[in-house]
C-alpha cells in the first residue's frame, strides 16, 4: 500500500465520493477510507475528515493520496452502490497536491 494517486474528489450524480485523476475528466477510482473517516457537505462541496475530526480533504482540491489497488468490496463495509464502474483505492496518507 505505498503507491500514490494523484487527483481531485468529486461527487457524481449517486452522491459517490470518486477521484478524478489524469486529463480525461474521467472518475479512476472510488476511494475506500480507513475505518473512522467520514465525508461532510453535499454533492457540490464536501470535506472528507479523518476519525480524530480533522479536514484531511476537500471536494475539488487537488491531493497526492498514498494507498493501493485492491480487488474486491468487503462485505462489512457500506454503500455498496458505490462500487459500480471504477476501481477500489484503499486510502493511507492524503497529502496536498
Amino acid at each position: 500500500m505505498e503507491a500514490a494517486l494523484r487527483g481531485t474528489l468529486t461527487a457524481d450524480e449517486s452522491g459517490c465520493v470518486r477521484v478524478r485523476s489524469g486529463t480525461s475528466g474521467q472518475y479512476s477510482s472510488t476511494p475506500v477510507w480507513p475505518l473512522g473517516y467520514t465525508v461532510q457537505g453535499g454533492a457540490k462541496s464536501f470535506e472528507v475528515l479523518d476519525a480524530g475530526k480533522n479536514v484531511i480533504a476537500r471536494s475539488g482540491a487537488a491531493f497526492i493520496m498514498g494507498g493501493g489497488g485492491i480487488d474486491r468490496f468487503n462485505e462489512n463495509w457500506t454503500h455498496r452502490a458505490c462500487l459500480n464502474g471504477t476501481k477500489l483505492w484503499a486510502v493511507g496518507t492524503i497529502l496536498p497536491g
